[in-house]
């Protein structure tokens, strides 16, 4: 593991996650640039000190040096985003498999120069889009490519949160301070943080890319330099229409991501404060909702992403832990893994959507998404 120190808010959810099932085990770690905090990750982690270090680069080149069956084979990166580009570089062309954060980098050509360099390594890297682990988000997408919501006409994704309502990057919070710092955030705030999980759910669950956005991103306040709220409208490459709202100045919001479809035949919701749930509708208006029940749910959801039985809520770390395995199974070669992962391309569309919602918030014009 890279990054993920004290303090951090994704270390230990990674961590948690990729144990859940007892294939992955962290053996080696860079937790972070200072010594003591790193040691002390170190030991929370169960990380002897011979193979943790202060010195990310330095410590996968100790890595791959070690005998096949000893050494290292996934790495996965939960430190800022400034550092995803170099060192998932640093880590494809030392061998190892790749989970890393969103974003895939800072901006666009950061990872177009990314995706070029990890053209032979494609199959062996997935993006922790955490919330396309749910059950019922795998179990949506499998409705809508069977034809229940008929022809995709609107779609409307929302993602609000309350926590950067106050300057609080000015109060030493560590997680606002670097994510409202273009160095290293990158190009965007807002969108960028949050927005991606709002696009890139978009694009899972209908199957078509976004082709075309029309956005309109700002900040909240004037000492802060990147976006903290925006909307925009947006075009599936198949026709249908589509809205996006993300924010973090929503004061009282949490963690309110929601999407809704629409389609000629009915619609489909789903929020991530209420996980286990799936709402269908049809023409007539007469709803269903889905629970995530062995019972309710078709392969692979009720295979490959449901652990309890109906009635037993499963979250946010769950979730992360069905990716961590689905990649697992993967590396392994098994033939019975069927949970769709987010791949080295859903990172690179996400920051594409970025790149072009930036300048048509610049020029107020529609623009071409562009891989």
């Amino acid at each position: 593991m890279i990054g993920g120190g004290p303090g951090s808010f994704m270390g230990p959810v990674h961590r948690r996650a990729a144990a859940m099932d007892g294939l992955i085990q962290l053996v080696a770690g860079a937790f972070s640039t200072d010594e003591a905090r790193n040691r002390a990750a170190a030991v929370d982690a169960g990380v002897s000190a011979e193979r943790s270090s202060t010195d990310a680069i330095a410590l996968l080149d100790r890595e791959a040096a070690l005998p096949p069956g000893q050494r290292a084979e996934l790495v996965s990166i939960v430190a800022p985003n400034d550092v995803h580009a170099e060192l998932s570089v640093a880590a494809l062309q030392r061998g190892f498999a790749l989970f890393c954060e969103k974003p895939l980098a800072r901006d666009i050509g950061e990872a177009r120069a990314l995706a070029d360099l990890a053209a032979a390594h494609r199959d062996r890297i997935a993006v922790a889009y955490t919330y396309q682990g749910y059950p019922m988000v795998q179990e949506a997408r499998a409705l809508i490519a069977a034809g229940v919501l008929g022809d995709l006409r609107r779609v409307t994704v929302s993602y609000t949160q309350g926590w950067l309502s106050e300057r609080v990057e000015r109060d030493g919070n560590a997680q606002a301070a670097w994510r409202t710092d273009p160095a290293r955030s990158g190009a965007s705030g807002c969108l960028g943080d949050i927005g991606v999980h709002a696009q890139s759910m978009v694009e899972f669950l209908s199957g078509e890319t976004i082709s075309e956005v029309m956005a309109d991103l700002k900040s909240s306040f004037d000492s802060r330099r990147l976006d903290d709220d925006g909307s925009a409208l947006f075009r599936l490459a198949g026709g249908a229409s589509g809205t996006l709202i993300a924010s973090q100045i929503c004061a009282g919001d949490q963690n309110r991501l929601e999407v809704a479809l629409f389609g000629s035949k009915g619609s489909l919701r789903w929020a991530q404060e209420q996980p286990s749930q799936l709402t269908l509708t049809d023409g007539a208006g007469r709803s269903t909702t889905l629970s995530a029940s062995p019972a309710m749910l078709s392969d692979p959801a009720a295979r490959e992403a449901l652990r309890l039985p109906g009635g037993h809520p499963e979250g946010y770390i769950e979730a992360l832990a069905n990716l961590y395995r689905a990649f697992a199974l993967h590396l392994r070669g098994s033939e019975g893994h069927a949970l769709a992962l987010p791949t080295i391309d859903a990172g690179l569309r996400s920051l594409a959507f970025v790149d072009a919602a930036l300048e048509s918030s610049r020029t107020r014009t529609w623009v071409t998404v562009k891989n």
